[in-house]
């Protein structure tokens, strides 16, 4: 047979409401050369029935024997696909007409790239996401929190073979894996464009797995707080984390627990280009802070003057900011 030059792996799991449309809106890509592999997690609602609807040569349905989890399943399809390149797309989303065309010129025009995110609508919900489009920013990013959107990223097959999914880090395996290949020195990217659109709905992640997400991240966060030359022999793992995750109480002495932390760090490293580094971390604290301001939990106090004096912004320039933002 004849390798595609795409495999697109789609995990699914009580998803009759979506797939029909999420299945069509990859099957109507304007580049029209992939397979797609649809892993069922054990479905106990009619979304086999919708699968199986479809008349496609280029779908193959995998059927799991016991319901073992949303990263094994991507895991299989890895192992299983026989594309140069592997797509990812979720059951619930709807990817746009020319996404894997624009992906590909961007993949074969940039070869030194191993994995390429878009931007991405969001319907039923506020959530915007518009994560930077460089390697470098994306480094930078990825120190808090997730930097590419997972249902939109295409990348090489021998990555996905050589890194895959850990399916301990689930449901934070996508964080986990953009984490060990920048750390690893592989680039990633994203198209400023959206090219997908992602659907917020109340069946996605339960209270528990949110629990269960965060504690992920943050060893995730950790390695690339790791990778940054601060004083290790003064803080521990555990107080890198209490500095740099935001749980619990938000309050001064939370804010200022965390300036402690970001005082010991020193610019000159190989890792993060020093000024990309120096303007996303004020962006940043001064979202943090504006986050603070706009619950009323703070007042223009001297401590926060020296905060401010120490992330190099004119007091008076950020609080009018501040100010403009909250009305």
């Amino acid at each position: 047979m004849i390798k595609p030059l795409i495999s697109v792996l789609l995990p699914v799991y009580n998803a009759a409401n979506f797939i029909e449309e999420s299945v069509l809106s990859i099957l109507n890509q304007t580049l029209g050369d992939f397979e797609l592999l649809i892993i069922d997690d054990c479905s106990t609602d009619s979304t086999l029935k919708v699968i199986e609807s479809f008349e496609d040569s280029r779908i193959f349905l995998y059927r799991k024997k016991i319901n073992s989890g949303y990263t094994e399943s991507l895991n299989w399809g890895i192992t299983n696909s026989r594309g140069k390149y592997i797509a990812r797309m979720d059951a619930d989303d709807i990817s746009l007409p020319k996404r894997f065309e624009k992906q590909i010129r961007f993949l074969e025009e940039n070869p030194e790239v191993a994995i390429c995110g878009t931007d991405a609508k969001v319907i039923g919900g506020d959530l915007k996401f518009n994560y930077p489009s460089s390697n470098e920013e994306i480094m930078i990013n990825l120190l808090f929190g997730s930097s590419l959107v997972h249902p939109t990223i295409m990348g090489r097959r021998e990555i996905f073979l050589e890194y895959s999914y850990d399916t301990s880090k689930e449901p934070a395996e996508d964080y986990d894996l953009f984490t060990r290949l920048a750390v690893s020195g592989k680039k990633m990217a994203n198209i400023s464009e959206s090219l997908l659109v992602y659907r917020v709905h109340s069946n996605q992640i339960s209270q528990v797995q949110n629990t269960k997400q965060n504690s992920s991240a943050q060893q995730s966060m950790l390695r690339m707080f790791k990778k940054i030359p601060y004083d290790k022999n003064t803080f521990s793992d555990t107080q890198v984390l209490e500095a740099i995750w935001p749980s619990g109480e938000h309050t001064i002495d939370r804010l200022f627990k965390s300036l402690e932390f970001y005082k010991c760090i020193y610019h000159e490293n190989d890792f993060y280009d020093r000024a990309k580094f120096q303007k996303i971390i004020v962006i940043k604290k001064m979202n943090y802070l504006k986050f603070h301001l706009s619950g009323n939990h703070l007042k223009p106090t001297e401590r926060i003057i020296l905060y401010l004096h120490f992330i190099k912004i004119s007091p008076i320039r950020a609080f009018k900011y501040f100010l403009s933002r909250i009305k």
